[in-house]
């Protein structure tokens, strides 16, 4: 993600095959297999990644892998999210949608309407965004879009996740969760709390977030939260991804998994 400021899952983070709260982490595929890789997200059992070319591949569980589409398809892509089943990207502006198994793709929406997009997540069929001017915008998959809450509400937001019908921010380093249809926000735990946070990934309802120094923390929904592993793990890794209840790291170019 070319523009992104906030984490959606995606910050390399280094791990290496250490044990986790009794668990290993196990290397999936073969080592380097991921090095130029800029972007993933996590769709139906499979990762799908952007490398720095534009080429977009297709990754199984145990790290079998295959391209998709043409060589250096995706080259404008800024933003990468999964939505029901399908690839939506923001590309020069503008939003698209692609079907992973036939790789066709179509534009969504009016050109450009998305030029000022620096974050967006899926939640329950939409696609939500915020702007540089840290307005939040809720989308539908024919591309109609509104505003959600006042101008500018979301400005403080460093991070943007989407967990257990909630979108979750950390602003200011604190973390706060919203409901989109009241229209309510509320802190959950601490303030401050998440002031060392620099990436996270919702999943199963629980929160994963690494911290400056490479530390693991695994977050409920109701803001408790406990060290996972040993402190500064993952302090060297580049992308972090949940699914399945498991995490996927990248490392040195390598893809690595544990179980959350």
């Amino acid at each position: 993600m070319k523009k992104m400021k906030y984490s959606l899952l995606l910050l390399l983070v280094g791990v290496g095959i250490q044990v986790v709260n009794a668990q290993r982490w196990e290397q999936i595929g073969k080592k380097g297999d991921w090095e130029n890789t800029i972007d993933v997200v996590a769709l139906n059992g499979h990762l799908y990644s952007i490398e720095a070319n534009g080429t977009l591949f297709q990754t199984d569980k145990k790290g079998n892998y295959q391209q998709l589409g043409k060589k250096g398809e995706f080259d404008n892509a800024d933003v990468l999210v999964a939505l029901d089943g399908e690839i939506w990207t923001v590309e020069d502006g503008s939003l698209y949608r692609t079907d992973p198994g036939s790789v066709a793709w179509k534009q969504v929406g009016k050109t450009g309407d998305w030029k000022e997009t620096e974050a967006m997540v899926a939640m329950n069929g939409k696609l939500y965004s915020i702007e540089t001017n840290g307005t939040l915008y809720q989308t539908a998959k024919n591309g109609t879009w509104e505003q959600i809450g006042g101008n500018g509400e979301f400005g403080d937001a460093d991070m943007l996740e989407s967990m257990g019908g909630y979108l979750w921010t950390v602003e200011g380093g604190t973390l706060f969760r919203t409901n989109i249809r009241a229209m309510r926000w509320e802190q959950v735990g601490k303030k401050g709390d998440w002031e060392n946070t620099v990436a996270m990934a919702g999943d199963q309802g629980f929160l994963w977030s690494v911290e400056k120094d490479g530390t693991l923390y695994k977050t409920d929904m109701d803001g408790h939260y406990e060290q996972v592993g040993e402190r500064g793990l993952l302090k060297e890794v580049t992308m972090l991804v949940a699914m399945d209840g498991m995490l996927y790291v990248v490392e040195n170019g390598t893809l690595y998994r544990t179980r959350g």
